[in-house]
Formats: structure tokens, C-alpha cells, sequence
């Protein structure tokens, strides 16, 4: 009598769709289900144990004790009949006495199988996908707490199996979540590439302007050196003196431009500790000159032993920045104010407690709408008509204070007139000789 292979379940198509959705077929081994194949020889006293996985054409062993192969085909499989009873352990006392199993080629030769036992594996979806069976060379049973058992680890394995395509399938998800992680990364970079060459490029035009506007204050006090030169070409010391203020203004125009070339190559301010009360002192004549013969500048320094940590040709540039707009206000004719003074600041909303030094240029103009005010220190904006203004000085201003550790603030009332102050961070390695006012929030102005 020939050997003959368990017919197919009925539900064979969804059952081999249930398997194929697992993801287990031939992975490597895994300590989870190894265990249990040990637990189930031990608990039945049999020598081979098996987690089996009845394929289309084969059965393949996800975990196997007392064996050397991987898989038989699915013709010779025991588990194959095991899986047609979904809920019941399907259990062989002599095979040789069974007239399915007598004449398989795996009772008549290796490994001479007499006793099976195989409890299905079951999916969640109800399919019966292979077995947890043991495997003796001997007849023999089971007792009932035995085939307790074995329906268990059974009922373990169809949970490790779904366990491990969660596992799997979030792992995949990490991995697709990766590489969109990585691409959306990639397109940013290219994305801030972009955006950080058109900052670059319209920085440069914002700071090529600025620095025009700056360089045409300088040139506004040369030409008037130039001009009270010719008055008094018949003065000797008067022309040197009136020469040198030109020189100084030439000098200045030249550091401007440096700034525009260290921009231009990515280069940091050059940042150093200012007196700015001597800095100021040492530019009196050429502010005064640049301002023109209308104008009265008066000075009231009162930080000469407080430093700045600043560029100190962008704290020229601000401050003539400053007294131009002023004389600009006051059309020419009138009075301008430069104020210093320090100031110990707590409780500020904008400012760092600590000394700062408070430089002010006061006007008394005809001052500036409430609705202005904060618009001011804006890049582009002016209150100035077409062609008179770029709109930057203040902004320059503004920057200059914030990268001294500051900040640049105004205060102004239409008919009295406009202060800017200036709020400089004291360098820690200078310390006041003269008393300091008490501790305050900074004003407004």
C-alpha cells in the first residue's frame, strides 16, 4: 500500500494567505520560538520537537530540536493532516499501526517516527498555519495535562508570530520613516541653500546701500573742508587744520568701504574695546564740519572710564548716521546734543542686568508721529522724501547697538523734538571710577 499525503484544507488559499502575510517563512532563527520547542520536548518527555510551518509544497521548521534538516516536503508532513483539525491536537500513538502514516518513507527509514503529537498554530484570522509537535522513535500517549500543554505553547507561538510582524512592520515604517526623514532633510538643505544665497545677495545690496548713504555723510564733510579750505587759502595753519579734518574724513570713508569688502568675504566686525567717550572727543571737529556752519553740536560725556565692546568705525558711522538725521530735522539750523552716561540696568524686559553705557543724540526738531516710532528702525523705511534717503541709517544703527550687547531705542513728540539712545553693554574689564546712578530698567528713550 502506498503512502498517502493529507488532502488540502478547505480553506487553503486563505490559509496559505494567512501564512504569506506572517513574513516568516525561511527567517533565521529566533531564541522565542526556540524556547518553545525545548519547553514542549521537556514537558511531553520527547526527544524532537518542532515548530512547524505548513508551506504550499513543503513543511518548514521555524524552530527544531532532535533534527538536522530545515523542511520535508509537505507530501511526508504529519502536521499536514495536524493542521485539518484546527482545534483538536492531533496525536499518532504507533504510526506503524495507522494507515496513514505506515507507509511514509519517514516511518520506514530515518528518523523511524512511531509517536507524533502536533497542536495547530493558529492565526488571529482563524487559519491554521502549522503545528507545535513533538516527535518520538517509540509508541506511546499523552496524558491530558500534556496536551494542555502543548495547545498552550501552541496558542504562544500564534502570539509570537504576530508579535513578530509588528515588530517587523514597525520596523519597516522606522526605515520608510528614515529615508522620508532623510529626503525632506536633503530637500530643506537645498531648500536653506537657496534661501541663504538670496539672504546673502539682498544682505549685500541692504549693506552696499548702507554703506553709500554712510560714505556720502563723509563725503558731505570733506566738501566742506574742502570748501572752508578755499575761504582761508591765504591762512597757512588754517588750511592744514581744515586739511586734516578732510584727511580724517577720507580715512573714515576708507575704513567704510574695508566693511564692505569684509562682508563681502564672510568676515566678523572687527570688535574691540571702544573709550567712547574719547572716540567721540577725537571726531568733535568733524562731526561739527560735517553738520555744516547752521548747526550747533554740544557735548555732555559723562563715561570716560566705562568701554565698549563694538567696532569702533560702526560707532562712527552710527553716530553721524544719528546727527545727520538730526540736522536733516532741524533743516539745517538749530542745536544737536551728544549725551553719555552710564547706567546700572535691572528688570528690563530687553536687556541683560548689568552697567551699561548710555549714549544719546538729542534734537529739538519737529519730532516724529506716534505712528512712526515703530517703524522706524526698519530696514528701507524713512520718513524722508524720493531720493533723499535709503532708509538704512537707522537700521545700521540699530545693528551696531544690538552687536555691541545692546539695543538702539527712540523717544519723540511731535513739536519738542527726538532722541535716539543708544544702550551699550560696559566691558567687563573696565570698572567706574565715578559713582553710577542706581539701579533701574532701562528708559524708554
Amino acid at each position: 500500500m502506498a503512502h498517502r499525503p493529507a488532502p488540502l484544507p478547505a480553506d487553503e488559499l486563505a490559509r496559505l494567505d494567512a501564512l504569506e502575510h506572517l513574513r516568516v517563512l525561511d527567517s533565521p532563527a529566533e531564541p522565542g520560538f526556540d524556547d518553545i520547542v525545548i519547553l514542549a520536548t521537556q514537558l511531553c518527555d520527547a526527544p524532537i520537537g518542532l515548530v512547524s510551518l505548513v508551506d504550499r509544497e513543503r513543511q518548514w521548521f521555524k524552530a527544531c530540536v532532535g533534527l538536522d534538516v530545515q523542511q520535508t516536503h509537505r507530501d511526508l508532513a504529519f502536521c499536514a493532516h495536524a493542521i485539518l483539525a484546527p482545534d483538536d491536537v492531533l496525536v499518532v500513538e504507533d504510526a506503524t499501526q495507522d494507515l496513514r502514516f505506515s507507509q511514509s518513507p519517514l516511518v520506514l527509514g530515518p528518523p523511524y517516527i512511531r509517536f507524533y503529537a502536533g497542536a495547530p498554530i493558529v492565526s488571529r484570522d482563524g487559519a491554521a498555519v502549522g503545528t507545535v509537535c513533538v516527535i518520538d522513535t517509540v509508541p506511546r500517549t499523552l496524558d491530558q495535562g500534556q496536551l494542555n500543554a502543548l495547545q498552550a505553547l501552541a496558542r504562544q507561538t500564534s502570539a509570537q508570530l504576530e508579535l513578530r510582524l509588528l515588530n517587523d512592520q514597525r520596523e519597516r515604517q522606522a526605515q520608510d520613516l528614515a529615508a522620508r526623514l532623510d529626503q525632506v532633510l536633503s530637500e530643506h538643505r537645498d531648500t536653506l541653500e537657496t534661501l541663504s544665497h538670496a539672504q546673502r545677495v539682498s544682505s549685500l545690496g541692504q549693506l552696499t546701500a548702507s554703506i553709500a548713504h554712510d560714505f556720502n555723510n563723509l563725503l558731505q564733510a570733506v566738501s566742506a573742508s574742502l570748501q572752508m579750505t578755499r575761504l582761508k587759502a591765504r591762512k597757512p595753519l588754517e588750511v592744514e587744520r581744515l586739511t586734516d579734518i578732510g584727511l580724517q574724513a577720507v580715512k573714515q570713508g576708507g575704513q567704510l568701504i574695508r566693511h564692505l569688502l569684509a562682508f563681502a568675504r564672510r568676515e566678523e566686525p572687527s570688535m574691540v574695546a571702544v573709550a567712547i567717550d574719547q572716540r567721540i572727543d577725537h571726531n568733535r571737529e568733524l562731526f561739527t564740519r560735517a553738520l555744516g556752519s547752521g548747526m550747533t553740536l554740544k557735548f555732555d560725556l559723562l563715561a570716560s572710564s566705562h568701554d565698549v565692546l563694538c567696532d569702533a568705525h560702526q560707532l562712527d558711522a552710527a553716530l553721524l548716521n544719528l546727527l545727520v538725521n538730526a540736522r536733516d530735522a532741524l533743516q539745517g539750523t538749530g542745536e544737536i546734543r551728544i549725551r553719555t552716561h552710564p547706567q546700572t540696568v535691572r528688570g528690563d524686559a530687553q536687556l541683560e542686568d548689568g552697567l551699561y553705557l548710555s549714549l544719546s543724540v538729542c534734537d529739538d526738531g519737529p519730532g516724529i508721529a506716534p505712528g512712526m516710532l515703530s517703524q522706524v528702525f526698519e530696514p528701507f523705511y524713512t520718513t524722508k522724501g524720493a531720493g533723499q534717503g535709503t532708509g538704512l541709517g537707522l537700521a545700521q544703527v540699530y545693528g551696531f547697538a544690538v552687536n555691541a550687547g545692546g539695543i538702539a531705542r527712540i523717544n519723540s513728540q511731535p513739536g519738542v523734538g527726538t532722541t535716539v539712545t543708544l544702550w551699550l553693554k560696559v566691558h567687563p574689564n573696565t570698572l567706574p571710577t565715578t559713582p553710577v546712578p542706581p539701579p533701574q530698567a532701562a528708559s524708554p528713550l
